[in-house]
């Protein structure tokens, strides 16, 4: 590749500039990737009215602006086809340089946290090669900014963060479905790629959609007022956190609370919950990150006295520290395990006991929040005589998590049921508090389009989600101004959600969002774990999503999906499904599975199906006369059998409509 090399200006003229009046972004800063050949807008702050001139090195030419009356300017600069490193030369009454900038193309990704999850993997999940592939990830062509996570109940400006560029120093932080992406673009175009990655895991769809937006969905109509009304007691309660101590979350802050776990200590005017359930959902605990201890007193029988005891508490979300008497019996650092502890055989005293757990929080949803039926406790062996421990449970929050910081509240006089309470939070979970925050800082930044992995959160609300995401979709064009800019997503992937799950509907609510102008879905059917909800094999999904990419923008002449359903045709006791690219429509493992066919009763039996002149015919001795198919129609998929000639699986679906 060619490059235009530039003399970088000394750290310290960029330190001087650093207190000066204009001032850029975090966006704008060394390192950047702007897309080419387009007219880049490129904004900062200033003084009212002061005059700002925007050089750029690649062509040597200038644009001019004042700052208004709010300080902020913009202007837009022509960039050329891809190249590098150059430079941005913003002057105004001081100089600031922005060096080793790159023009290539440039993507937005957003999402939760299979979006967010870094190459160096999560506590409970790996990236498939990861580490080979960080090793390897030498590349000053592919460049990522890592935005900051933050919510607000009004849209910001400004986001921390910065551009950094691929290397076993920096890609390990990397989303690695980002990365991924990158990569397979870089390679394959032979062009510079910056990808601005804002993600936060275990988010909801509504809160990536504007107040404007969103107020236009029945269900959040109520909580758009209530944000109003919310804002000052908000600021009010940060105020009082303030106040309060802070400490490390890591390591394990002393928070003075040892005594906490012993049997005699004194809960009798602590607040109670019913358990199991994430707390989010108590009026007065809400959205919360921190630590909260949970206690409850069970009865030991005579039968039960000393022998071995098996404590059953479920998931828990994040991490626990369970006591049995005032001594620790386990402890666990992973939301989606089941904590299954034991008392010692000559720990078990007929009488009185109690459990205790401190609950530690970072982010999204906290608390004991498995299935009633995976609380209880019972004597090894005897499972059939357990004690239920679902119900009432006493608690107290001892610290918040707050931007960063761990707040202490004081014990003794349970000052926690003392903080102001708001009609909503603000929390990560709260309806436009994300796009406020994290998307529109970015907004209008020139770029090639956008990718998305999100839905996990949003499981159980299918037909909702069928409203909500292209509703966000068409929120970002409109504030980006970029037209209909290319949007492509992830279609998430098949996973144990439980008793109340039906991921099996979000995948069809996120299919039949294709209608959406300029999307497209990359299905990761046959690459999920059922056991894990942040699948390792990140690079497929990179590349599938680059997939959609090279076809519809970069003009490469390859298969961008698996087979989608298209339409069904009933003849007599058989539908045939058609399908959009399905060119070498063909059954891995040479047997078509998972297929069932209802009649108008709407009652679902497993089917018979095969492949005929292109098509899918389906079939079932138990329905003569069918009405709807429906294909891989469950949480847990064991296997994928329905792929094209390009080797790319069919999504899930359903022929008629799910809800």
């Amino acid at each position: 590749m060619k490059r235009t090399l530039l003399t970088l200006v000394s750290v310290a003229t960029i330190a001087a500039s650093a207190t000066a009046n204009v001032k850029m972004p975090a966006l704008f800063t060394d390192g950047m990737v702007l897309q080419q050949k387009t007219s880049a807008p490129v904004w900062g702050f200033a003084d009212p009215g002061e005059k700002i001139t925007v050089s750029t090195t690649w062509d040597n030419k200038t644009v001019s602006t004042e700052a208004a009356s709010d300080g902020t300017w913009k202007v837009k600069v022509a960039t050329p086809s891809f190249g590098g490193p150059y430079a941005l030369i913003i002057n105004g009454k001081n100089t600031v340089y922005i060096n080793n900038v790159m023009i290539g193309e440039v993507w937005f990704a957003s999402g939760q946290s299979n979006m967010e999850m870094p190459m160096s993997g999560f506590p409970y999940g790996t990236i498939m090669n990861g580490p080979e592939d960080i090793a390897n990830s030498t590349n000053n062509d592919i460049r990522i900014f890592m935005a900051s996570r933050n919510m607000s109940f009004k849209e910001e400006n400004e986001l921390d963060g910065a551009w950094k560029t691929a290397s076993p120093k920096n890609t390990p932080q990397f989303g690695a479905t980002c990365y991924y992406f990158a990569k397979k673009l870089n390679a394959e175009l032979g062009v510079p790629v910056g990808i601005i990655n804002s993600s936060w895991g275990g988010t909801p769809v509504e809160s990536w959609i504007p107040q404007e937006y969103i107020k236009t969905v029945p269900e959040y109509s109520q909580i758009v007022k209530d944000i109003a009304a919310s804002s000052p007691i908000i600021d009010k309660r940060n105020n009082w956190l303030k106040q309060k101590q802070s400490v490390s979350m890591f390591p394990r802050p002393d928070l003075g609370d040892g005594d906490l776990a012993k049997p005699d200590f004194n809960d009798s005017k602590w607040h109670s919950m019913n358990v199991p359930g994430l707390w989010e959902s108590n009026n007065e605990v809400r959205a919360f990150d921190g630590i909260v201890w949970f206690r409850k007193t069970i009865k030991i029988t005579p039968a039960m006295a000393g022998k071995e005891l098996v404590i059953s508490l479920g998931a828990i979300d994040d991490g626990d520290e369970t006591f049995f008497n005032g001594e620790l019996i386990g402890h666990t650092n992973n939301y989606q395990a089941d904590r299954v502890y034991t008392v010692p055989a000559d720990k078990v005293k007929a009488g009185k006991a109690v459990i205790a757990i401190r609950v530690t929080d970072n982010q999204g949803g906290g608390g004991l929040y498995g299935q009633p039926s995976k609380l209880k406790c019972y004597t090894k062996g005897n499972e059939k005589s357990a004690i239920s421990l679902a119900g009432s449970w006493k608690y107290l929050p001892i610290a918040e998590l707050s931007r960063g910081k761990l707040y202490k509240f004081d014990i003794p006089t349970m000052e926690f049921y003392q903080r102001p309470i708001s009609p909503t939070d603000l929390s990560e979970m709260t309806a436009t508090t994300l796009y406020n925050a994290m998307v529109a800082p970015f907004a209008g930044y020139a770029m090639a389009g956008a990718i998305w992995y999100q839905g996990e959160a949003n499981v159980g609300h299918a037909e909702e989600y069928t409203r909500t995401f292209p509703l966000m979709v068409k929120a970002w064009r409109e504030k980006w101004n970029q037209g209909d800019f290319p949007f492509y997503y992830v279609q998430i992937a098949p996973y144990d959600y439980g008793t109340n799950g039906h991921s099996e509907e979000i995948r069809e609510a996120q299919r039949v969002s294709l209608s959406v102008k300029n999307s497209g879905m990359a299905s990761t059917i046959d690459i999920g774990n059922n056991k894990n909800i942040h699948p390792a094999n990140k690079v497929e999904v990179g590349n599938r999503l680059a997939l959609w990419a090279f076809k519809n923008i970069y003009g490469k002449d390859v298969v961008c999906s698996g087979p989608l359903y298209k339409s069904q045709e009933i003849k007599g006791n058989a539908i045939y499904l058609s399908f959009d690219y399905a060119d070498g429509l063909n059954a891995k493992g040479g047997t078509l599975k998972d297929f069932q066919i209802a009649g108008k009763d709407g009652k679902y039996y497993p089917a018979t199906a095969v492949i005929e002149g292109g098509k899918v015919k389906v079939s079932s001795d138990k329905v003569a006369a069918p009405a709807s198919v429906r294909y891989l129609w469950s949480d847990c998929v064991d296997q994928a059998t329905l792929y094209n000639g390009a080797g790319l699986p069919a999504s899930s679906f359903q022929t008629t409509k799910a809800w």
